[in-house]
């Protein structure tokens, strides 16, 4: 992602004059919007094509967590706007701002300005500190801590098998919490007996 130049800034929303207004007040500060989306899907589609995000937590009976996965998986900054505290927000993001609607898009621009800005400059983590971030991501998706340890043990099997394959490539810890997230989402309910 460039550190300079307009965001392209993907918007998934529900409300329709919250999204045309914060769409509008984006393009006013000189940035792209993508979307806006209410229909999860649809935004899972775009999310490539984003240098950022902005998510509603509850679209209609569905929530926009897969798609803050999706972005954490391909580090794009994201935020989310909601009406709901930040126990309503599953504890893998954390570390993530959450604002309350309605805010203005400029505070809401400078804070995905200023993650990417921090990504650009984080050093390379080592292996033991990659999986230790694992591990804590896999205690809050699993109900206790040997389910999340057969997660996190079945996600570095598969790891060492790709390494093998010669399939293992790139931003390998990216790769690893996008294997952590697949893991879970195919198979977590096996790692809780």
């Amino acid at each position: 992602m460039p550190n300079s130049g307009p965001l392209r800034v993907l918007v998934v929303e529900d409300d329709y004059f919250l999204a045309a207004n914060l769409s509008h007040e984006i393009r006013s500060c000189g940035d792209e919007v993508i979307g806006p989306f209410s229909n999860v899907q649809e935004a899972l589609c775009h999310v490539p094509q984003s240098h950022a995000a902005i998510l509603d937590v509850k679209l209609w009976d569905d929530t926009s967590f897969a798609v803050a996965d999706m972005l954490l998986d391909q580090t794009i900054p994201f935020l989310f706007l909601t009406g709901y505290d930040r126990p309503a927000i599953p504890r893998r993001f954390g570390d993530r701002p959450v604002y309350t609607k309605p805010e203005r898009a400029p505070r809401l621009l400078s804070d995905l300005r200023q993650q990417r800005d921090e990504a650009a400059v984080q050093p390379v983590q080592s292996l033991e500190a990659v999986v230790r971030e694992m591990m804590e991501v896999s205690r809050g998706l699993m109900p206790d801590a040997a389910s999340a340890d057969r997660l996190i043990e079945a996600t570095l099997v598969r790891a060492i098998e790709e390494v093998g394959e010669g399939r293992l490539e790139g931003d390998i810890r990216n790769r690893l919490f996008g294997m952590l997230r697949d893991e879970h989402r195919l198979h977590g309910r096996l790692y809780m007996h």
